[in-house]
């Protein structure tokens, strides 16, 4: 994408406020006091909801700018000269379609940061895991004495960090498929994919669309960090520098050491291109999947220079995030772990193939919500790990058909309710929905705040 010329600007729209149009909205304030040929630039922001979040903070940024409360219509992005989306916004609509056919640019925030910024850049994008390894780079910068600030689809928006006195030692940006479709010139000194698994189909045409967008991150990347257990997902040809991560041992690149400890048998160490750098026993997440989590971590740390043992040793503080296999806890030999984040299969599946192997009695799973337009039945292998199924929500029945003998209840009290009639000593309840919230939450925090209200009055009632 070429640089915007700004001095060519006469009409300019915001679509969509919320968090990333406010910031959008102060950027460009700040743009018009640096460069006075911007002083008679008309902004328009549309956003169709009756009380937009940010609405009311938007108007005093920049008062100057028309805030029009309905959808935006083909005139209105044919006659503009740039257009501005917030993450949210389907760029398939057609209005937005014909304004790029007819060279408009139609950029997000991450693309306006992209061009002006200066500062070092490691991100990371996937369909699961992105957030934890987001918190676990700036965690270990922090204690490796270097200031990485956390960005993007978590923490700030990015264009804030564009009017911070005091500049980071790196940026650590957490990318998402809707955030990538539009960014062309972000240049990063290394960038991950994650995992891939099968999300957001209400968004995109196929499976192969949404890996595309992902894909994206890679663009100007030096560093390339991408998962050897899922080659299928890596773009061709891999023109950075490679550096690999898995669920098993590479002499070369990131992987776990199996062994045999207590008679249990799998991942006990992870290593750096053959040599142990962290024993699992050490790292305070919960779950397998937290040992692959750490190694996309320390690959984007030594990006910027963390030395990978130094890195190894600072991530054994790391506790994790809210609603991330979180365990809530552990009343009469029965564990209860808050995962509400997992809101699409690839989620629920991390979460249960990582918890199993933890469990020395039954795994009893909540499941339900809003599918958004997932195939379940790519659910079948990991229903075969688990015990006992619960189902909530808008689809829970269409998960429940999978499982002989699933429970179908009215909501999340009632799954904890019965739940708690059915464990016993060894047993662990896992609230990892495969699903978005919506339906019956405000978001996934709200379902997982929910879960664990509703675990404390069980827990305090068999006290």
């Amino acid at each position: 994408m070429k640089k915007i010329a700004w001095q060519n600007m006469k009409y300019i729209i915001v679509l969509g406020l919320g968090k990333t149009g406010v910031s959008v909205l102060r950027y460009l304030q700040n743009k018009k006091r640096q460069d006075k040929s911007l002083k008679d630039v008309h902004i328009r922001v549309f956003d169709s909801r009756k009380n937009p979040p940010g609405l009311d903070e938007a108007k005093q940024i920049l008062g100057g700018a028309e805030f029009l409360n309905r959808r935006w219509q083909l005139e209105d992005t044919l006659a503009a000269d740039l257009i501005i989306t917030s993450p949210g916004i389907d760029l398939r609509e057609e209005s937005i379609v014909l304004a790029r056919d007819a060279d408009i640019p139609v950029i997000g925030d991450v693309e306006l940061f992209a061009q002006e910024t200066k500062l070092p850049i490691i991100a990371v994008t996937g369909s699961n895991g992105k957030s934890t390894v987001t918190r676990m780079v700036e965690f270990i910068a922090a204690q490796c004495g270097k200031s990485v600030v956390a960005a993007g689809n978590i923490g700030l928006p990015v264009l804030e960090l564009l009017q911070h006195k005091d500049e980071p030692d790196a940026v650590m940006l957490e990318l998402s498929s809707f955030q990538l479709e539009s960014v062309e010139s972000l240049k990063l000194k290394a960038a991950a994919l994650m995992n891939i698994s099968a999300d957001h189909m209400d968004r995109y045409n196929s499976v192969d669309e949404y890996i595309k967008a992902k894909q994206r991150i890679f663009t100007n990347a030096k560093t390339w960090v991408l998962n050897r257990q899922q080659q299928d997902t890596w773009p061709h040809p891999v023109t950075g520098k490679l550096m690999t991560f898995g669920s098993d041992s590479h002499p070369q690149h990131f992987g776990l050491l199996s062994g045999n400890v207590d008679r249990v048998s799998g991942p006990v160490a992870v290593t750096s291109r053959g040599n142990v750098v962290l024993r699992a026993d050490q790292l305070q997440l919960q779950g397998i999947h937290n040992l692959v989590n750490l190694q996309v971590a320390l690959a984007l740390c030594e990006a910027i220079e963390i030395d990978v043992k130094q890195a190894a040793h600072a991530a054994k503080e790391f506790k994790g995030l809210p609603h991330r296999c979180e365990l809530l806890s552990n009343n009469h030999g029965v564990l209860w772990v808050n995962d509400s984040k997992a809101t699409n299969i690839g989620a629920t599946a991390a979460a249960v193939e990582g918890l199993r192997p933890m469990v020395s009695g039954r795994l009893l799973l909540i499941v339900g919500g809003v599918g958004k337009g997932a195939d379940f039945r790519e659910l079948q292998p990991t229903l075969e790990q688990v015990d006992i199924l619960l189902t909530i929500g808008e689809d829970g029945p269409r998960i429940g058909q999978l499982f002989s003998g699933s429970r179908q209840v009215k909501n999340l009290q009632q799954a904890v309710e019965l739940a708690s009639s059915l464990v016993q000593t060894g047993d662990m309840v896992v609230l990892s929905p495969a699903c978005a919230s919506f339906d019956q939450f405000k978001n996934f925090e709200h379902r997982g705040d929910s879960f664990r209200q509703a675990v404390e009055a069980k827990n305090v009632d068999r006290a």
